[in-house]
């Protein structure tokens, strides 16, 4: 029995080794970014204030209507650039966002662009290439250190090289808890770091005591992880249990026979305030072509996820009928759970606090491969120096 046991624990060993090893070394960078990235929207407002801030206006603090914002916008839109939606203001002193796509040099794919506009005088404060997803160095601080925490800035091959180191690093978790679990009445032991330990102790120690607390929070990141690169298999899963709404439905205006002119923004958002009263507004999608639709973002207060609300709406580009809508009132217990992963990923769900929580969540890896790997090499050192201990030994019984 013992030796069996004692086989099995060698098996998880040289599991949880070369997972760690050679998956581990990604999780450090994927960990490192991940830190950067809970603060990621007042870093890039602080890395980019000439762009994205603005001034409040102490004598008129209202925004002006949003037509002369987005032809403001317009322009100083490229002449191959094509406006795709409206950003609007997460607070007073930042500025709104016209999104605006134009060819890439990969035909695949198209580089999405913002141009900022002060929300007081429709000013333009200045644009910026956000993404060129197979040329990552060309985009920002920010989003260059996203595209390499979830895709190691290799596009989609990245992520799914980023998805299946995922599920590796999930097996490595789960056999380091394994490895870590206490004989009977070592529970005390197992929880604790022992107090003037020789360095090699203290290492071995601060990685399996540290990586058993940590190995809760690390579950989770990687297995929310593994979701946001895979929505749609995470989303099946999901729908096991409770139905899952589709995130972004297609839906087509009526073309009309006469007169093809789209209603105004200003319409827009009065049928917008008329059906959502509250909340504020995240962004305004314009239709791409004559039978696309607008759609509309209206964050409901109380929603945990900031940036992409729930709630919203779909609106004939013609007639302004409200083709399809959602509301926390329409969720499933599929939706609640998809909708507060991702804030709980980044931390946004509790604020500040949480946001910390997962800065400081980012370090762990790195601090659990580098106590993994010094005990690695202090048992190979061991290990070499029984192995020439027996040399010499064999040698001196030949002669």
């Amino acid at each position: 029995m013992d030796l069996t046991l004692k086989s099995r624990r060698k098996l998880w060993l040289k599991v949880h080794l070369y997972l760690g090893l050679f998956a581990g070394a990604v999780f450090v960078l994927i960990g490192l970014t991940g830190s950067l990235l809970a603060f990621e929207l007042p870093l890039d407002e602080w890395l980019n204030a000439e762009l994205m801030t603005v001034p409040i206006d102490q004598e008129n603090k209202s925004y002006l209507p949003v037509e002369a914002i987005v032809a403001s916008g317009l322009k100083a839109l490229p002449v191959n650039g094509k406006a795709s939606s409206l950003g609007f203001p997460r607070h007073s002193g930042l500025a709104f966002e016209l999104w605006f796509e134009q060819p890439s040099a990969h035909a695949e794919y198209s580089e999405r662009h913002q141009i900022f506009i002060n929300p007081y005088t429709a000013e333009v404060t200045g644009q910026r290439l956000l993404i060129d997803f197979k040329r990552i160095w060309r985009n920002p601080f920010k989003d260059f250190i996203l595209r390499l925490h979830y895709s190691l800035g290799l596009a989609s091959t990245g992520m799914n090289i980023v998805g299946f180191i995922g599920l590796g690093l999930l097996f490595s978790v789960l056999t380091g808890l394994i490895l870590w679990w206490p004989h009977p009445g070592k529970l005390k032991q197992a929880l604790t770091i022992k107090r003037n330990a020789s360095f090699e102790r203290f290492n071995f120690d601060l990685h399996k005591t540290f990586g058993f607390y940590a190995s809760f929070i690390l579950l989770f990141l990687i297995l929310s992880g593994v979701f946001l690169i895979f929505p749609e298999y995470g989303r099946g899963l999901v729908s096991v249990f409770s139905p899952v709404t589709e995130p972004y439905p297609i839906y087509r205006s009526v073309v009309p026979t006469g007169d093809k002119t789209p209603i105004s923004l200003a319409e827009v958002k009065a049928i917008t305030d008329k059906r959502f009263p509250d909340g504020e507004y995240r962004y305004i999608g314009f239709p791409g072509d004559e039978k696309d639709v607008y759609v509309v973002g209206k964050r409901e207060i109380d929603e945990v996820n900031r940036k992409s609300p729930f709630r919203r709406l779909w609106l004939d580009q013609y007639s302004g009928k409200i083709i399809y809508e959602r509301e926390s009132g329409s969720r499933t217990a599929g939706d609640i759970f998809v909708e507060w992963l991702y804030p709980l990923h980044t931390g946004e769900a509790f604020g500040f606090t949480g946001q910390l929580i997962i800065l400081i969540a980012g370090l762990m890896p790195l601090i659990l491969y580098v106590t993994g790997v010094i005990r690695w090499l202090q048992k190979r050192k061991a290990a070499v120096k029984k192995y020439g201990a027996k040399q010499i030994e064999a040698t001196y019984q030949f002669k």
